[in-house]
Order: C-alpha cells, then sequence, then structure tokens
C-alpha cells in the first residue's frame, strides 16, 4: 500500500477506536444530561479494537483453516454487537440534541461539548460514509444491469475477405454454369447463403450501434 494510505488506515483501525476510550474516560461524569453518552463512547471503541485487531490478525492467517474461519466468526458477532450499540448511541446522542447545553452550571442539560460534539460528529460522519457506500453499490449495480441488457450480437460467419471471394466465386460459378459447365449447383446456393448471413449481421449491427448512441428519453 502506498504510506498515505497505509497511515489513514491505521489511523480508522487503531487510533479512531483509541480517541473514543479516552475521551470517554475522561468525561465520564460530566455529562449529566444522559450518563451513557460517554459509556457508548467507551464500549464502542473497545468493540471497534477488537473487531480491528481480529480482522488483522487474521490476514497473517493461511485462509481455509478452523482458526481463519473462526476470526471470520467472531468478527461477524462483534460486528452485530458494534451494530446495535451504534443505533443505541445514535439515539442516545441524538435525542438530547435540542436540549443539551454547555454550562457546567447547569446540572440539568449540561454535558462536556467535547465529549457530546465528539460523539454527534462521529455518529453523523458514519451515516454519511453509510450513505456515499450506498449510492456507489446502487451505480455499480445500474451499469452492470446496463451492461447485461445489451442485445448479444453473434460474430458473423464469414469474414469481409471471404465474403468477397465468395462473391467472386459466385460470380464465377454462374458463368461457367452458363457455358455448360458442370460445377455442382448447390455451391451456388451455399455462397449465396453465406451472402445473405453477411449482410444480415451488417444490418444488426448497424441498428444495434444506432440504438446505443440513441439517448434515452428522461
Amino acid at each position: 500500500w502506498p504510506p498515505s494510505l497505509a497511515l489513514l488506515v491505521f489511523f480508522f483501525l487503531l487510533i479512531l477506536p483509541i480517541a473514543y476510550i479516552v475521551i470517554g474516560v475522561i468525561y465520564i461524569d460530566e455529562c449529566p444530561i444522559n450518563r451513557w453518552i460517554p459509556i457508548y463512547l467507551i464500549v464502542a471503541g473497545i468493540l471497534g479494537l477488537l473487531q480491528n485487531g481480529l480482522m488483522l490478525t487474521r490476514r497473517c492467517i493461511p485462509p481455509g483453516g478452523a482458526a481463519y474461519i473462526s476470526y471470520i466468526v467472531y468478527e461477524m458477532i462483534i460486528a452485530i454487537a458494534a451494530l446495535i450499540w451504534f443505533i443505541i448511541g445514535t439515539v442516545w446522542v441524538y435525542s438530547v440534541i435540542s436540549k443539551v447545553c454547555f454550562n457546567p452550571y447547569d446540572v440539568r442539560c449540561y454535558c462536556n461539548s467535547v465529549c457530546y460534539w465528539f460523539a454527534f460528529f462521529m455518529i453523523t460522519i458514519s451515516y454519511v460514509l453509510i450513505v456515499i457506500v450506498l449510492v456507489v453499490a446502487c451505480v455499480v449495480l445500474g451499469l452492470s444491469l446496463q451492461h447485461f441488457d445489451r442485445p448479444q450480437i453473434a460474430p458473423a460467419p464469414y469474414s469481409e475477405a471471404e465474403y468477397e471471394e465468395a462473391v467472386r466465386n459466385r460470380h464465377t460459378s454462374g458463368a461457367d454454369q452458363t457455358e455448360g459447365s458442370d460445377t455442382p449447383g448447390n455451391l451456388v446456393g451455399l455462397l449465396m447463403s453465406a451472402e445473405g448471413n453477411f449482410r444480415r449481421y451488417n444490418s444488426v449491427s448497424q441498428r444495434t450501434e444506432r440504438s446505443e448512441e440513441t439517448p434515452q428519453p428522461p
């Protein structure tokens, strides 16, 4: 991997979950409006570290073995737990967005600004990334379906050079027959069939190209 990409992956896999844990621990008693918000950060960070650690460890194990499959199962369990915890955290953070205040003397609505806004922005960024992934997936799927819907044209039974040679032989055979030659009569029929197949192939190809170039109505 390029160094910049490797640094970005390292940040998301290790540094970000650690930041969740550190901020949650530091401000665990500084969010009386909902004391579960710092706890959400701590648990989310622990789940993230576990999942990322299992994923990095699995890359060092040869695929196909029992240990490899076990790591996949553990990752799936932790991923499901992280998803459920993420949804719960979303409810806790978004439900107080209109009530939260950052005045430490008002214990009814106080939550430390670093703790709350970190949780809020991390959850919001996660939703934005999910939407982007879904949009890209839909675009890729649509392009794939459009590619498969195109009519499949069978290859021409004869090349252009073979077609021209068949036409020349046809004229030669016709001339020989008119002069009383004993050339078999079915040869001319075969050559005419080859010419007809080639012309039909060219006609279908041209119609298909024109239909693809014609813009579709909105």
